[in-house]
């Protein structure tokens, strides 16, 4: 561990005694901190919900760890706040001597609630969590402070959850050593706990342009077989670069025939399918999934992810119309690869496509009482927007493009239907980077029970 001199003075201030094998810190608690620390410290709650003890084990080296005995059966849940420091800390929990898992802590101010692991059966548990990937600047310190760890409660409905939403990966897919792809459909399959994801989404552009041996939508598959292994159900929007309308380099493959080959989507569909997407429960047209819904459900509520072609066609759209008015129990998310650009405006063309984003949204998005979100791309880095559906009901519209050369964004969607909230952010793991300026949280969300 290096030698940090200011925390010297902080461990010095906040005396540390043992009080029946527990270590406890000076401030006036409520009840006793239920942490034993190495390499740390007790310290007071700076976050909320403030627990019980009214502190939290602070956390500051790869040294530093928190350990604790939970009694119950099910996952262990972690609450926990973080100092980001050009990226947020990282966990490892320990549970009974076998390591169950890690998490990524993904706020300052809120503890939250992180399950890790697989459920345990019922007893007494040891558990230990190690601060795993300390980091230091100039002007940050990345360092990680554990309000809790408890056991889940059994029987309980599970009403946090999450999805993920991957922005433009184009720039992903031209070179087979770039592993940015693979690593982020990795990490979320190795956070799939933590995060408790639902489902993976992907906003278009999933390739750049086609080649005569397919080599960048053979990159593109081979990536998402992780989120396919491990049985998260998915869906990929198709993108402007997904079709045969674009060329090498990202220009026209045939000027005077755009309109048609948008609609080319004959190779896209040889790679991607609805049984690999696993969970499609219609497709507008037969064996392709341009226009295609999904259903899950999670957090005591059903869900809809609609994709739709982009700049859809009319009759694509009178099928999706069809579709959300019979299911208007589902919380409905639609993803489409253009909609909103980089200032968080429904854009207004058509461009060589049959509708615009505007069209979109006055005859189906707008019309449904269900219709709760909408992820787009395909221009800008991120925004959002919120709107009012003509039933009275909030739609909440997230764009994520990007475009990155250096690493892999992917917006993560943390609902809760007992808060009737959400909370979003972007996390891109290959260089364990966050992009704060884009943290979104809403309630009163009106989610459909």
């Amino acid at each position: 561990m290096r030698t940090r001199k200011f925390r010297s003075v902080i461990v010095a201030l906040a005396v540390t005694v043992a009080v029946g094998g527990v270590s406890v810190g000076t401030a006036n608690a409520a009840e006793p901190s239920q942490f034993t620390v190495t390499d740390g410290a007790i310290r007071t709650a700076t976050g909320t919900p403030t627990p019980a003890s009214g502190t939290h084990a602070s956390l500051w080296g790869n040294t530093s760890y928190a350990t604790t005995s939970v009694t119950g059966s099910g996952r262990v849940l972690i609450g926990a706040i973080g100092d980001n420091c050009q990226g947020w800390p990282t966990v490892r929990v320990t549970v009974d001597g076998v390591s169950v898992g890690q998490t990524t802590i993904v706020s300052a101010t809120s503890y939250g609630t992180y399950p890790v692991g697989a459920a345990l059966g019922a007893g007494q548990h040891a558990v230990r969590i190690q601060f795993v990937n300390d980091f230091r600047a100039e002007t940050c310190d990345r360092n990680v402070h554990v309000a809790y760890a408890r056991m889940e409660t059994p029987g309980a409905t599970d009403t946090k959850f999450s999805i993920a939403v991957l922005p433009d990966t184009q720039q992903e897919v031209l070179d087979s050593t770039d592993s940015r792809f693979r690593n982020r459909t990795d990490w979320l399959v190795q956070n799939r706990s933590t995060l408790d994801l639902r489902f993976v989404t992907h906003s278009g552009d999933v390739v750049n342009w086609d080649t005569p041996d397919h080599s960048q939508y053979v990159i593109a598959r081979d990536a998402m077989r992780p989120i396919e292994t491990a049985g998260i159900p998915y869906s990929l929007a198709i993108g402007n670069h997904d079709t045969q309308a674009t060329g090498v380099g990202g220009s026209a493959r045939d000027p005077a025939h755009t309109r048609e080959l948008v609609r080319d989507t004959t190779v896209f569909n040889r790679y991607f399918t609805a049984g690999q997407f696993g969970a499609v429960k219609g497709q507008f047209e037969s064996g392709k999934v341009d226009n295609s819904y999904s259903t899950f459900e999670a957090g005591g509520v059903q869900w809809m992810v609609l994709t739709l072609e982009l700049w859809p066609r009319v009759e694509a759209v009178t099928w999706a119309r069809s579709v959300v008015a019979a299911h208007p129990r589902h919380n409905v998310i639609v993803v489409t690869h253009d909609f909103i650009d980089g200032n968080g405006a429904i854009e207004q063309s058509a461009s060589y496509g049959a509708t615009s984003p505007q069209y979109l949204f006055d005859n189906l998005i707008k019309q449904y009482a269900n219709i709760r979100f909408v992820f787009s791309g395909h221009v800008g880095v991120a925004a959002n927007r919120v709107d009012t559906g003509v039933n009275g009901n909030k739609i909440y519209t997230f764009l994520q493009t990007f475009h990155s050369n250096t690493t892999n964004p992917v917006r993560l969607v943390e609902i809760d239907t007992a808060a009737n909230s959400l909370r979003t952010w972007i996390h891109a793991p290959y260089t364990n980077q966050s992009f704060g300026e884009y943290d979104r949280s809403f309630t009163g969300i009106g989610v459909v029970r």
